[in-house]
């Protein structure tokens, strides 16, 4: 185990596995089911990575995959990926692979202001939502919200229904 002293008077911890079988082996009688316990955790880790969830490593901390990378790792986008780099020459598949990745990289950014200006709507007005939601469905409620808070008047003229 190492231990580092970071700014602002903290200490980290750095435990590798050799340094938690050292643990294991002065502590626990049964160091098979130690052995399994680690490789549990660390299945249970590399699943939860794999599905794009949060997962939680003792000692370290949280950690997650990337959007960006799971949207890489998508199935759509592998068969794409496969098929331009079959398809096309290698200035052509760089150039499409660095576009994909700022179309992806855009697309995770414009979903992340959606949902945060959609929970912002919907707190000022939570009973309004859950009754659109009942009444014309979750995807009409989230997307009127978000226009609602959104959009704003550029002058105050109005003109009546029946003209139009």
């Amino acid at each position: 185990m190492d231990t580092f002293k970071f700014p602002g008077g903290k200490d980290v911890t750095v435990v590798r596995k050799q340094d938690v079988i050292e643990c294991v082996n002065t502590n626990i009688v049964d160091k098979e089911v130690a052995l399994a316990i680690i490789e549990q955790c660390e299945i249970d880790a590399a699943n939860f990575l794999r599905q794009g969830r949060w997962t939680g490593i003792p000692f370290i901390g949280n950690i997650r995959a990337s959007k960006v990378s799971i949207l890489q790792n998508s199935k759509e986008q592998k068969e794409l990926i496969d098929y331009v780099r079959d398809n096309s020459t290698m200035e052509h598949y760089v150039l499409f692979r660095r576009n994909l990745a700022v179309d992806n990289e855009k697309r995770v950014k414009a979903t992340r202001h959606f949902n945060y200006v959609l929970a912002m709507a919907v707190a000022r007005n939570r009973q309004g939502f859950k009754k659109l939601c009942k009444e014309r469905g979750d995807k009409y409620a989230r997307i009127h919200y978000f226009l609602t808070y959104t959009i704003t008047a550029v002058d105050n003229e109005s003109i009546p229904i029946e003209y139009v």
